[in-house]
């Protein structure tokens, strides 16, 4: 008997409605593949179940498909998928129990560059929390291509060897003419991942949607730049340890704290906390996150924006633009 929780919905309607969400909001569109295995898992009464064993936090639909590609199953199959998941329950439980998505989309890079671009003075100090493996602290490791209506504008050195980001824009964006001066950068993670092991940069492929295969290599292009720069994660919590980090900072420089798809993991205090932490602490913020997530933006958004399946870039709490969240496109509002 599915036992209820304190608002009345059962671990198994709230598995449902995630998986239901994900297909009609997130993958259509986007991955055919995972949208019938999402719905697929939303219809099957054992795959419910299951899933309605693990901690909230756990029933994500990228966490369970990341699992599975790790095995090596068919998520292009749900019926046999979801026959694999009721064979290995044990697995299914322990793998997803202790994994995290930690998808290191190095793309959204491009989109974070244009409000990057309005922190003055330079030189910047970055520190991203939900840093992963570190790659989105490395904007002057990547060119950039801005397309458009009447544009093609491209930002970066020449000698850069690292991949191109395509972002197509629309809207006034205001793209820079360089990727600014960082003198200092640091990642926080609770648990940092190392580019240079095997398994870590196997499971950021798991993550990559199957369909997405430009992304995938680009993604292995990024991770072999990180592994040859050295980008520096450190462990540790994005409220507990930020305020000894932002106090590392060296004297000059202007900190900023980034973060995407990183706060939709904290409940909404520790969200408001973290919001509240950056602003005492003197830095500014970037953000990348889904609407409802960060306090107040939804409603701070003009008219008429349709953020629905899409993020918000943020410059401390002022919506700029509607992005897509794997860095592809740039709506500034």
């Amino acid at each position: 008997m599915a036992v209820p929780s304190a608002r009345g919905v059962t671990a198994r309607d709230d598995v449902r409605s995630r998986f239901e969400r994900f297909a009609a909001v997130e993958a259509r569109g986007s991955s055919p593949a995972y949208e019938a295995l999402a719905l697929a898992v939303s219809r099957d009464d054992a795959a419910l179940d299951l899933l309605a064993e693990l901690p909230a936090a756990k029933r994500q639909p990228n966490l369970l498909f990341g699992v599975l590609r790790w095995h090596g199953v068919p998520v292009d199959d749900p019926p046999a998928a979801l026959a694999w998941v009721r064979r290995n329950r044990t697995t299914v439980l322990d793998e997803v129990n202790a994994r995290r998505t930690q998808t290191n989309e190095v793309g959204r890079c491009a989109l974070l560059l244009p409000a990057l671009a309005r922190v003055e003075p330079e030189p910047l100090a970055l520190v991203e929390v939900g840093a992963s493996a570190g790659l989105c602290l490395l904007f002057d490791a990547w060119r950039y291509r801005y397309t458009g209506p009447g544009r093609d504008h491209v930002v970066g050195r020449r000698s850069v060897t690292g991949p191109v980001l395509e972002c197509a824009v629309e809207g006034d964006v205001p793209l820079p003419e360089r990727v600014p001066e960082i003198a200092w950068r640091v990642g926080l993670d609770l648990n940092p991942l190392d580019p240079a092991r095997p398994e870590v940069r196997r499971w950021l492929e798991c993550l990559v949607w199957p369909e997405h295969r430009e992304r995938a290599r680009i993604l292995r292009a990024a991770l072999a730049v990180a592994c040859r720069t050295g980008v520096r994660v450190e462990a540790g919590d994005l409220v507990d340890d930020l305020p000894d980090l932002l106090r590392r900072v060296p004297r000059g420089l202007t900190p900023v704290v980034l973060h995407s798809a990183a706060l939709v993991y904290l409940d909404e205090a520790r969200r408001r906390t973290f919001v509240e932490l950056v602003g005492e602490l003197g830095a500014l913020r970037i953000g990348l996150e889904a609407a409802h997530v960060l306090p107040g933006v939804s409603d701070r958004l003009p008219a008429g924006a349709d953020a629905s399946g899409r993020f918000v870039l943020t410059l401390d709490d002022d919506p700029l633009a509607l992005a897509d969240p794997h860095g592809g496109r740039l709506t500034w509002l």
